[in-house]
């Protein structure tokens, strides 16, 4: 209760039974013992109000205040937009990593897998062919189910890295093509034809399934080949690993496009070529060269014979000498003025003059013309084999003995086999010192015997095999076919096999040929390389590349007297001479279809004396080509080199420049 005379609480208490006490001195509060608030800053205003139970009001902050309070506010919310950001595209980059490797893995697994099928088809094994495309289809569907995502379209849009994801996208959906429109295909040629099943029995030749196989083969090959042309236009990406692994895929489907392409043509053309169609017996004129005497298509065509194919069996006439047949006194076919102007009227009535031009189907026909006239036989096309192709085909038939009553042995006979065979032909026999008549009739003997064996030697044990020689001779250079047929002529053009001159500008090809101006037999000691390197590309996309072609004269100036004049060329030549040892040649350079030769020098030990100058001592055109003609007379251990710069054309753009040669005869030349 309260003091009625001061206000002041009263230190008593009321119990529940009435009393009231006292409490003692220590509960008393003193008024020094209160805890006084501190009241400082707050108005007399404000102290009224509480006195009179108002709430007190909040002090208003400032602007800057609030404003300071907003700006962290913010900060907060673009810190975690960033955050989110950031996360984001961490996530993102991590997918895409992921994403491209999986690709990676994929496009080497297709790669793989197209690695695999041509050597499965030469080997005639279906079911490793099968799991070949089994492998590149799975290999591509994976890769194509990556790239086609959003993510690898989104980055497709981004500078520099763009590109690489463009090129990558853009390769998988090439692969992806050739496995939805080229695989099935195929795969039923495979299981309808096996180069197995070829079969070459007491000289008649067997294909099943090869005219069953046609177009499918023709389905798959132009749909791969447009794979290769199409990757071939794919830019070279920046990253190093990305362009690396695409330039492993462009290597495996462009071996993969070739090898179709060749089955391909053989399905389409063998039957009627072999008769097996029943479409009528062809003779076909055959041409052993003898490559130690160079020219454009290989080497002289000394011995001429014929092949007659009737039902797909074989029979093969003796061969004669190019001497046996007639010169003429005018050309034999119409002549044209740029090849008049280049290799003379010889090439149109001359027998052993009829391959001074590199263009195979032209020499061909004059060819077939001459024996026509001569030996009144319907020709139906004309077959150019050498040496080379000999060994490569005893190496699987086996070896073939043959008489040579000049063998050093004294025995009579010599066995040719898959090791000697173009050595034998091509120099060995040469020191034997035959008078020129004999050395003929030995060429003769050794092609009609050697063709003769193979033909009875095959069986469908080795039917594959000799396949395989066939092709790798023919890739060389050492196999060349021409059929009067136009539409057979058309499934051969612009292939290796058919040997023409290369006149599309989008195809940039430089032509490299040589012919023996020594009129001897010193080309087996001719050793040549020919190299070519990309040194500019023009903005209108036209490129240029230097070539170099380096000869060698490789014999040994001591062992020269001892060579046969029939050898060296001494009194051999035609209106001049030459001193034994030398080897002369001409050059011929084509540019590429479209475009030209933009300059040109020689160097090396052999560049002066009859070398001598700066460069072609012609040039001029053929077959719309520009060429340029060089003759290099070389002595004993010299050595030149003609480097030239060639120039595409612009058509040609993106597109990388090939070379064709004069085949080689050496393991060593390049």
């Amino acid at each position: 209760m309260r003091n009625a005379s001061n206000g002041v609480a009263d230190d008593t208490a009321t119990h529940d039974d009435g009393r009231t006490a006292h409490g003692t001195s220590d509960d008393v509060v003193q008024p020094s013992d209160v805890v006084r608030p501190n009241l400082d800053g707050f108005s007399a205003d404000a102290l009224a109000d509480v006195t009179q139970g108002a709430r007190p009001r909040r002090r208003r902050m400032s602007a800057e205040h609030v404003a300071r309070i907003r700006r962290r506010r913010r900060v907060r919310r673009v810190l975690l937009v960033v955050f989110v950001i950031v996360a984001a595209i961490g996530a993102f980059g991590a997918y895409m990593g992921y994403s491209a490797l999986q690709v990676k893995r994929a496009v080497a697994e297709a790669s793989q897998g197209a690695s695999a099928i041509p050597a499965a088809i030469r080997s005639g094994d279906a079911n490793a062919a099968k799991a070949g495309m089994t492998r590149l289809s799975n290999g591509v569907d994976k890769a194509y189910a990556q790239t086609s995502g959003f993510g690898w379209r989104m980055l497709g849009a981004l500078p520099v890295i763009g590109d690489d994801v463009t090129a990558v996208r853009d390769t998988v959906g090439i692969m992806h093509d050739v496995s939805v429109n080229a695989l099935p295909q195929l795969g039923r040629a495979a299981g309808n034809f096996s180069t197995t099943s070829i079969s070459v029995n007491d000289g008649t030749v067997s294909m099943p399934g090869l005219t069953e196989s046609a177009d499918d083969l023709d389905q798959a090959s132009g749909v791969i080949g447009d794979a290769e042309i199409d990757l071939g236009r794919v830019p070279t990406p920046h990253i190093a690993q990305i362009a690396d692994a695409l330039d492993n895929a462009r290597g495996k489907f462009a071996e993969l496009a070739d090898q179709v392409d060749v089955y391909a043509r053989i399905a389409n053309v063998a039957p009627s070529m072999l008769d097996l169609d029943d479409s009528g017996a062809r003779t076909y004129l055959v041409i052993a060269q003898n490559n130690a005497e160079v020219r454009p298509t290989g080497g002289l065509p000394g011995s001429w014979g014929t092949l007659t194919v009737d039902g797909g069996r074989f029979t093969l006439s003796d061969f004669v000498s190019e001497s046996t047949l007639p010169q003429l006194d005018s050309p034999v076919l119409d002549a044209q003025d740029d090849e008049i102007a280049l290799f003379g009227e010889n090439l149109l009535t001359k027998p052993h003059d009829v391959n001074f031009t590199p263009d195979y189907p032209r020499a061909a026909a004059i060819a077939k013309a001459m024996w026509e006239k001569d030996r009144k036989q319907t020709i139906s096309g004309v077959i150019m084999i050498d040496p080379c192709l000999l060994q490569s085909l005893l190496a699987v038939a086996g070896g073939v003995t043959i008489n040579d009553a000049a063998a050093p042995d004294g025995s009579g006979t010599v066995t040719l086999n898959g090791s000697n065979t173009a050595q034998y032909l091509l120099h060995d026999s040469y020191l034997e010192n035959r008078t020129p008549g004999e050395q003929d009739a030995v060429f003769s003997a050794v092609a009609r015997q050697s063709f003769d064996h193979i033909l009875h030697a095959a069986n469908g044990g080795n039917s594959a095999a000799l396949l395989n020689a066939v092709m790798t001779s023919t890739r060389q250079g050492h196999l060349k076919v021409w059929s009067v047929r136009g539409a057979e002529q058309e499934r051969l053009h612009d292939t290796a096999i058919a040997g023409e001159l290369e006149t599309k500008p989008a195809e940039p090809n430089t032509g490299v040929y040589l012919s023996d101006g020594t009129q001897g037999k010193m080309s087996w000691y001719l050793d040549r390389s020919v190299t070519s390197r990309r040194t500019r590309t023009l903005e209108s996309g036209a490129q240029q590349y230097a070539v170099d072609v380096k000869l060698a004269n490789t014999v040994n100036a001591a062992d020269v007297a001892g060579l046969p004049d029939y050898v060296t060329g001494k009194g051999m030549s035609e209106g001049y001479d030459v001193n034994p040892g030398e080897i002369a040649t001409v050059v011929y350079v084509y540019a590429p279809a479209g475009g030209r030769l933009v300059d040109w020098t020689i160097s090396g030990s052999g560049s002066g004396g009859s070398s001598g100058g700066k460069g072609f001592d012609t040039i001029t055109t053929h077959n719309g080509l520009t060429v340029g003609v060089k003759k290099i007379t070389l002595k004993p251990g010299e050595t030149a080199t003609l480097s030239v710069t060639v120039q595409t054309s612009e058509r040609a753009a993106g597109t990388t420049m090939t070379i064709h040669q004069t085949p080689l005869i050496k393991e060593n030349d390049q």
